[in-house]
C-alpha cells in the first residue's frame, strides 16, 4: 500500500511537471500571438495616423491657397495698372521716387 501511494504521488508529480511544461508552451504561443497581434494594430494606428496627417495638410494647403487667392488677384490687377499706366504717368512716377531717393540719400 506504501508502495501504490508512493506510485500515485510520482504519478501525479509527473503529471503536475506535464502540466505545467504544457502552461508554459501555452503561455508562449499565447504572448508570441499577442505580440503579433500588436504589432498588427501598431502598423494599423501608424498608418491611419499617416493618413490623418496627410489629409491634414493638404486641407492646410487647400485653406491656405483659397486664403491667398484674393491677395493674388489684387496683385495682378495692380501689376495690370501699373503696367498699363499711360507713359506720362509712368514716366512721372519714376521722377517722383528717383527724386525721393536721391534726396533722402544725400546725394543731390
Amino acid at each position: 500500500m506504501a508502495l501504490e501511494a508512493i506510485k500515485s504521488i510520482k504519478d501525479a508529480e509527473e503529471q503536475a511537471a506535464d502540466n505545467i511544461s504544457k502552461a508554459i508552451d501555452r503561455s508562449k504561443d499565447i504572448l508570441k500571438k499577442s505580440e503579433i497581434e500588436a504589432e498588427a494594430k501598431y502598423k494599423k494606428v501608424l498608418e491611419a495616423a499617416k493618413e490623418e496627417t496627410k489629409k491634414i495638410i493638404e486641407n492646410a494647403k487647400e485653406e491656405g491657397r483659397i486664403s491667398s487667392e484674393p491677395i493674388f488677384e489684387k496683385g495682378k490687377i495692380e501689376v495690370e495698372n501699373i503696367l498699363n499706366l499711360e507713359s506720362g504717368k509712368f514716366n512721372m512716377a519714376v521722377s517722383i521716387v528717383v527724386e525721393r531717393i536721391v534726396k533722402s540719400n544725400g546725394n543731390s
